[in-house]
């Protein structure tokens, strides 16, 4: 069977092996609902998925809190299967950074995007594929990381004071537009900051709801950033967690042969956009890596105090993802590093750990900055991002949920061009050196 397994795996582009692929990320979904069905009494469970419906949804929105366990559960089943079945239908091709973006989708299920205010993301990508003649699949990432504009559609519909069909109408009219303007710009955005930070989307989807946070602010309607966070679901959400993150390593493993090859492959790769780990070291090794960096991001939480919340769930799923499409334990590492010396440094208050926390996981997107420059860079970049992540949402009013990628996008643009001139320095003063020996040697 291993073997089986295996040769389906050596071709991603293979018929085989993408079956294969939708499958395991189907079986997830599934796995997903039923807990979500065992979780509650029917009635608690539907009323659950009606209030996370009807949620403004914007930064920070706990689904667990909102709904309960088992409707955020359900809600983040029922959403990722219904964009990989977009993604079949659409005859998109699986790789990492697919996987990336549909776990990217599941965990963001458990705080802030569900079916009803992710639909109109989908359409309006798809207009924009018809309007410039191109398949749609060559903007499926764009589709699926660009949902973290869901909150727009959900609080102009429930969150102002339009009444429920104008604001339900004028909602999905704004997101179908948002929706057709995000390719051309995620695509402009990446040279912004030059492919380093990962969470490119969440960089571009940041500049357009700043835009709709001031417009909605010109005409008189205040933002009101909630902070609801549930922590009686912690031990469950954990243990789920730790589930998932040993299936996907011991998965892994047998997909490999009971072997570690190719996981020398990731973590001698800096990571850099665009950086598919399953072409690169093949489905087994990226699935051992999302295993490893799922139970490095477990027991970071619980060193420092925190609680499985529902955006907590949602950031480990996402560290999850983008392991096939980047992050590694050698260039995460110094990321949190920076981030949580940044936080014991300063006078901010460390009693609630959850916003360094979440701050930390989702600084990963900084990862390429210590897989090209170094150990000591990738520490400064996290040290940045905690200084500026914490600043930002205003800007947005949580509108964004890759806030934390909006933040990242601006290290990365900053502290790019500034490594590249002291590598230039260097590698001058090194030929120049060079230079001055050489006629004593002639």
């Amino acid at each position: 069977m291993t073997r089986r397994l295996s040769n389906k795996t050596k071709d991603h582009s293979h018929p085989d092996f993408q079956a294969f692929l939708y499958r395991i990320i189907a079986g997830y979904c599934v796995i997903l609902m039923l807990i979500g069905i065992i979780s509650e009494p029917s009635a608690d469970l539907l009323k659950g998925m009606v209030r996370i419906f009807t949620s403004p949804s914007n930064l920070i929105t706990d689904y667990f809190e909102v709904g309960n366990f088992g409707s955020a559960f359900l809600n983040s089943g029922i959403l990722t299967l219904a964009s990989l079945a977009l993604m079949r239908f659409k005859n998109v091709r699986l790789n990492g950074p697919m996987i990336a973006a549909l776990f990217t989708v599941s965990g963001f299920s458990f705080f802030g995007k569900d079916i009803f205010n992710s639909v109109p993301i989908f359409l309006g990508v798809s207009i924009y594929a018809r309007l410039v003649g191109k398949p749609y699949s060559q903007f499926s990432l764009a589709a699926l990381f660009g949902s973290t504009l869901s909150p727009v559609i959900s609080y102009i519909a429930f969150g102002t004071s339009l009444s429920l069909p104008a604001g339900i109408i004028i909602g999905y009219l704004v997101g179908i537009f948002v929706g057709m303007i995000l390719p051309p710009l995620s695509s402009s955005f990446l040279q912004f900051h030059h492919g380093f930070s990962l969470y490119n989307v969440g960089f571009t989807s940041g500049v357009i709801a700043m835009m709709v946070a001031s417009i909605m602010r010109l005409f008189g309607e205040e933002i009101d950033t909630p902070r609801l966070i549930a922590e009686q679901y912690s031990t469950g959400a954990g243990i789920f967690l730790t589930c998932l993150s040993l299936a996907l390593l011991l998965t892994g493993f047998m997909i490999n042969n009971r072997s570690p090859k190719g996981m020398k492959e990731i973590v001698d790769c800096p990571g850099t956009l665009v950086t598919d780990f399953v072409m690169e070291a093949g489905l087994g090794a990226t699935m051992i890596n999302m295993g490893i960096m799922g139970l490095l991001m477990i027991v970071f939480v619980i060193l420092l105090g925190g609680t499985f919340s529902g955006p907590i769930v949602g950031a480990v799923l996402t560290v999850i993802g983008f392991s096939a499409f980047g992050c590694h334990i050698k260039n995460s590492l110094p990321i949190l590093a920076g981030v949580v010396l940044a936080a014991f440094i300063s006078p901010m208050d460390t009693g609630d750990p959850f916003t360094l926390i979440m701050s930390a996981l989702f600084g990963s997107s900084l990862a390429p900055i210590a897989g090209y420059y170094g150990i000591i860079p990738g520490i400064a970049a996290g040290f940045l991002h905690m200084t500026l992540v914490t600043n930002v949402t205003y800007l947005h009013g949580g509108l964004n949920l890759y806030n934390n990628g909006f933040s990242c996008g601006f290290v990365a643009a900053c502290m790019v061009p500034f490594l590249d001139m002291i590598n230039d320095i260097r590698e001058e003063r090194k030929n120049g050196r060079k230079g001055k020996s050489s006629p004593d040697r002639g």
